[in-house]
């Protein structure tokens, strides 16, 4: 068995809608995201799609106060006004 260096250098494709939820090889719906990082995530998050997160942090952490979603899409939609579509950070 071959072992891969788990160094960050390292990047796996990261599908946003996964596979298995019917999500698909579009590049719109691929990150590449370090090795480590992306095992963390399906370790945390399993296969849910972000809504599906995004409400679980909600409801079990957040004592089911959406206001703090709001805020932040607020901050980040203010912060991103000028990027253009498609361009993220990872």
């Amino acid at each position: 068995m071959v072992r891969r260096n788990r160094n960050y250098r390292h990047r796996d494709r990261h599908h946003i809608i996964p596979r298995s939820r019917g999500g698909d090889y579009r590049p719109e719906n691929i990150v590449r995201v370090r090795e480590l990082d992306h095992q963390a995530y399906h370790f945390i998050f399993d296969n849910r799609t972000p809504p599906e997160i995004i409400e679980r942090l909600v409801e079990r952490f957040w004592n089911g106060n959406w206001e703090y979603v709001r805020e932040a899409y607020e901050r980040n939609a203010t912060l991103y006004h000028g990027r253009q579509k498609g361009d993220r950070e990872v």
